[in-house]
């Protein structure tokens, strides 16, 4: 158990320590860590079939703006590890992984705040010029931190939890742990209501209802759905996607040169005139230039923005420690010079930092570039363009990538799950991550290579909410699948009248099947449209679960 209690413990620790993203990103996932913790258990299926019990209630948990609704690390980590240790029935793993959750929060809340004091000691260590500390202070208190906060608990809940964690499953009551499995398979119509509320445009909420029908009337299976869906996504899409008016002037040079007074990209190809008469610099005749290594490097830096996120300042040291090897490499044997252009980036950001977001930094080194070879750009103008395209990266790489491309492919994944595939997180994992850092790559040189201009035009052109809508589609089947297939409940309750006997399912079986999931699902998604705080949600789906089990109301399919 020692080594399973120091496994785990490892898990909890990179869950919230974000040291590099295509490690960590999916650590933040039940169904991805379910699974790893059922292996360090020694008990994989249950392990799995736990996560994804678990993560079926946190499909529409989405993190924006620094804000984290519920600890769904916590929740994925702790409630496996309790399930597997109790033995318990996997459905009953979301009534463990619940109070983790909340009680996570505060254990982010403490994370976080605690590294808004490295960021201070980032500040004084660039006005002494010692670079290298930004690489330690990203990393290092942030662990030790983590490993505290995450980590310890972990660990012992691992290597003590067993006998109570046993015991208490024991003491539950056989009508109780009945109730509780009501609650478990209410549960998941909360994370459905979710993305209903977050994806539902009007004009779309009936494909919801199609996927859903055709689950419960055809009994097709999620993967045939996601196929269908996306085929009638691609017809819709390619009925409204507007036919080009002009074709688009090919422009000769491709990366960003500013205009000294106003801003403005001034793209030439050789010594044009800026709009104030000012002689701009050709790309062709930088002495300095980076070259595809070292973009790659930068890249590859950028994955650890996130491993001292803090309350202050979000990205910002995270940034700054991406930012040293380039700044380098544009200014070489200057120290001063090399501590001074990276102060600029130790100011509040926060944006989506895998697959919209890194275009940001791909202009920024555009920009940087064009500054070491004495173009006529300041960091006023290179945080200005950070800033201004912060909020819109954030909007559309948090709408696709946490509100389409997560949920239609973890509502894969977990059905996969529950049937005992193992396949199920595997899938979700690779897929999910190949998708979002290979965008996410593109989007990054692809900043570099065009500059502010050329992504204003992309963002303007209304191509991006043909397709958000397009995934939209894909996901609302997908979800109407879900509802149809993963909100177990059905009524076991009978009236006997003389000597006929009246069965209540079998009424809303032939009204529509599944019509009571569907209203459970509605009903949420109704609360939450009308404001409705989700603990509170959380709260009333115990208490009506168990009250309704209790009088004979709800039952588990």
């Amino acid at each position: 158990m020692l080594v399973s209690a120091i496994l785990v413990a490892i898990l909890a620790i990179i869950s919230q320590w974000w040291f590099f993203a295509p490690a960590t990103r999916c650590m933040t996932y039940p169904l991805t860590t379910g699974l790893l913790v059922g292996i360090a258990m020694g008990n994989p299926m249950l392990g799995m079939l736990a996560g994804a019990n678990i993560q079926l209630v946190y499909l529409g948990w989405i993190n924006t703006g620094g804000v984290m609704p519920s600890n769904t690390m916590v929740a994925g980590i702790y409630g496996t590890a309790l399930t597997i240790l109790s033995g318990a029935n996997p459905k009953l793993a979301v009534t463990f992984a619940i109070p983790f959750s909340l009680l996570g929060l505060l254990m982010v809340q403490i994370y976080q705040t605690i590294n808004s004091f490295w960021v201070h000691k980032a500040d004084k260590a660039l006005e002494n010029e010692k670079i290298e500390q930004i690489r330690f202070l990203n990393y290092v208190p942030s662990f030790i931190i983590s490993a505290i906060v995450y980590g310890i608990p972990a660990f012992l809940l691992v290597l003590l939890g067993k006998n109570w964690a046993t015991g208490m499953v024991k003491i539950i009551p056989q009508n109780l742990t009945i109730a509780l499995e009501v609650v478990g398979g209410i549960m998941p119509a909360l994370g459905i209501a979710m993305l209903l509320n977050y994806l539902g445009k009007r004009s779309l909420v009936p494909y919801f209802f199609i996927g859903f029908f055709l689950t419960a009337y055809l009994k097709l299976e999620i993967m045939a759905v996601a196929i269908f869906s996306a085929l009638i996504a691609y017809l819709i899409f390619e009925a409204t996607k507007q036919k080009k008016v002009a074709k688009v002037q090919k422009k000769t040079v491709r990366r960003l040169t500013l205009n000294n007074r106003t801003g403005e990209n001034i793209q030439s190809e050789s010594g044009s005139l800026g709009d104030n008469g000012t002689t701009e610099i050709s790309a062709a005749d930088y002495k300095v230039k980076l070259t595809k290594s070292d973009l790659i490097k930068t890249w590859l830096w950028e994955q650890s923005d996130e491993a001292t996120y803090n309350y202050e300042r979000l990205q910002a040291l995270g940034l700054t420690n991406m930012m040293i090897h380039s700044i380098k490499k544009l200014y070489p044997n200057d120290r001063q010079k090399q501590a001074q252009e990276l102060k600029k980036y130790m100011v509040f950001f926060n944006t989506e930092p895998h697959m919209i977001g890194p275009v940001i930094h791909g202009i920024a080194l555009s920009m940087e570039e064009a500054r070491a070879n004495g173009a006529a750009v300041t960091a006023d103008d290179i945080n200005g363009v950070r800033t201004g395209l912060m909020g819109p990266a954030a909007g559309i790489g948090d709408t696709v990538q946490q509100g389409i491309i997560f949920p239609i492919l973890a509502s894969i994944g977990c059905s996969m799950a529950l049937e005992h595939n193992f396949l199920g997180p595997i899938f979700f994992t690779v897929i999910f991550e190949i998708l979002i850092y290979s965008i996410g790559y593109w989007m990054f040189m692809y900043g570099y290579k065009k500059g502010k201009k050329s992504v204003l035009s992309i963002l303007k052109s209304g191509i991006l909410d043909k397709v958000t809508n397009a995934f939209s589609i894909v996901g609302l089947m997908v979800v109407g699948t879900m509802a149809a297939t993963r909100v177990t409940i059905q009524s076991p309750l009978i009236w006997r009248v003389g000597q006929s006997t009246i069965k209540l399912q079998s009424i809303l079986n032939k009204l529509a099947p599944g019509i009571l999931p569907l209203a459970i699902t509605c009903l949420v998604w109704y609360l939450l449209k009308k404001k409705v705080n989700a603990t509170w949600i959380i709260v009333g789906i115990f208490v009506v679960g168990i009250l309704f089990s209790y009088l004979g109301i709800f039952g588990i399919k």
